[in-house]
């Protein structure tokens, strides 16, 4: 089972404002804000963990610049690696987009690469090819992490989480080191050496762990180890990573929504054939912006919200809410093969009952067809640049959820959660082989 360990850490000397330097993970960023990262510090971690700027044509060049970068850092003693193995423990206190004050709890250590086969890291969520390509790229350059993935772990007893509360609560007040995000959550992280963070490391070896976020990340991981191996060379084993435990009361998962390009322009009337096979309207079609906007904001109170959708037609201003009519939407998935568990989900639904038997967008067409917002009022205004036909909007799968389709083996639909918030970038970096 997972083998998780302390590791040495490599992290900013104390000098370095966190909030110069840190940055959110490379998929979420535009080349505006990637710009604005690189020009607030020569030290900003977008300056080796995206080195090709979004929309820019791929450069190799680019991915050895990101490798001297860090090397360079580390030469000139920007980065300081720790004496001791260790593990970085990451509380994060955010406003979640339901507006609710959290605080999430996790920490950063080594895992050992397993195979997907082995059922040792569990994932969710298919994957698309292309962000693969630039991940092994940084990693052939930089033979580093330089951003940790997002994993769960289950704690069903209280005693890993426990170990970690404990241990932290004796770290000095002086140990802790405060970055903020975008939207002003407080991140703060200190490193936790010796026994106590062994102890921490021990309570999760022997226990499957889930992707929540970065499945495209751990793939590539696995196919950088196998490229290293075949030439000998094992340093490339492991693989940094955040660990939640699913029980921690700050760990929270919102939905992600769709919006669709290129597809055959929708009337309402049409928009409604298409649904009738498995779906039912409720009430009635609501116009205008600011009505819809109010109208899909009360989707979570909605009875039975696992099969309660929004779709909007920009082009109209008109949203409907729509249910899946059972027992037909059930019985029609799993006579495709999917279990009760993936049957009612949501996201399943979706995109199997609508995009793909309505509107005929296979799996693999999503990467083309499909963009994705993480709230209302984003979705809504990307919606009317004119560049989509359809905005679908959901309600968010539960942890619960999650871990079931993991231990059962099945994936979702790429972009089926949203756990808020991401991890930032720059807090920790890993040399692979150290």
């Amino acid at each position: 089972m997972a083998d998780i360990s302390a590791f040495r850490s490599i992290r900013y000397r104390d000098d370095i404002a966190l909030d110069d330097v840190v940055a959110p993970p490379y998929d979420v960023l535009s080349a505006a804000q990637a710009a604005e990262l690189r020009a607030r510090s020569p030290y900003n971690a977008v300056h080796v963990d995206l080195p090709v700027p979004p929309g820019a044509a791929a450069d190799e060049e680019a991915y050895l610049r990101a490798a001297a970068t860090f090397s360079a850092w580390r030469d000139e003693g920007v980065l300081l690696r720790d004496e001791l193995p260790g593990i970085v423990v990451v509380d994060q206190t955010y406003t979640g987009p339901d507006g609710r004050e959290r605080t999430r709890r996790g920490f950063v250590a080594r895992l050992r690469l397993a195979d997907l086969d082995e059922r040792v890291v569990l994932p969710h969520e298919r994957t698309h090819a292309g962000p693969k390509i630039d991940r092994l790229r940084l990693y052939r350059a930089t033979h580093a992490d330089v951003s940790q993935i997002f994993l769960l772990f289950a704690d069903d007893d209280g005693a890993a989480g426990a170990k970690l509360a404990a241990a932290a609560a004796e770290l000095p007040d002086a140990a802790w080191r405060e970055a903020h995000d975008g939207d002003g959550n407080r991140h703060v992280a200190a490193a936790l050496a010796g026994p106590a963070a062994e102890t921490v490391a021990e309570a999760l070896r022997g226990r499957s762990v889930y992707i929540a976020d970065g499945h495209h990340r751990y793939e590539t991981a696995l196919a950088y180890r196998d490229e290293r191996r075949a030439a000998g060379d094992f340093s490339a084993d492991t693989l940094m990573v955040y660990l939640c435990s699913l029980s921690d009361p700050g760990l929270t998962v919102f939905p992600t929504h769709r919006l669709l390009r290129g597809i055959e322009p929708l009337s309402l009337d049409d928009l409604v054939q298409h649904l009738r096979p498995f779906f039912d309207v409720v009430g009635d079609p609501v116009t205008g912006l600011d009505a819809c906007r109010a109208a899909l904001d009360t989707l979570p109170e909605q009875a039975d919200p696992a099969r309660v959708f929004g779709l909007y037609l920009p082009r109209e201003e008109t949203c409907i809410v729509v249910k899946t009519r059972e027992p037909a939407a059930t019985e029609r998935l799993t006579a495709d093969g999917f279990s009760p568990a993936a049957a009612g989900l949501s996201v399943t639904m979706l995109h199997e009952l609508l995009f793909r038997e309505a509107l005929g967008l296979e799996h693999d067409d999503a990467e083309r067809f499909v963009d994705y917002a993480k709230n209302v009022p984003d979705a809504l205004a990307a919606l009317q640049s004119g560049d989509y036909e359809l905005g679908a909007f959901l309600n968010a799968t539960l942890v619960d959820q999650v871990r079931a389709i993991a231990d059962q083996g099945e994936v979702m639909p790429q972009k089926s959660t949203y756990f808020y918030p991401k991890l930032l970038t720059g807090l920790v970096y890993d040399a692979l082989g150290d």
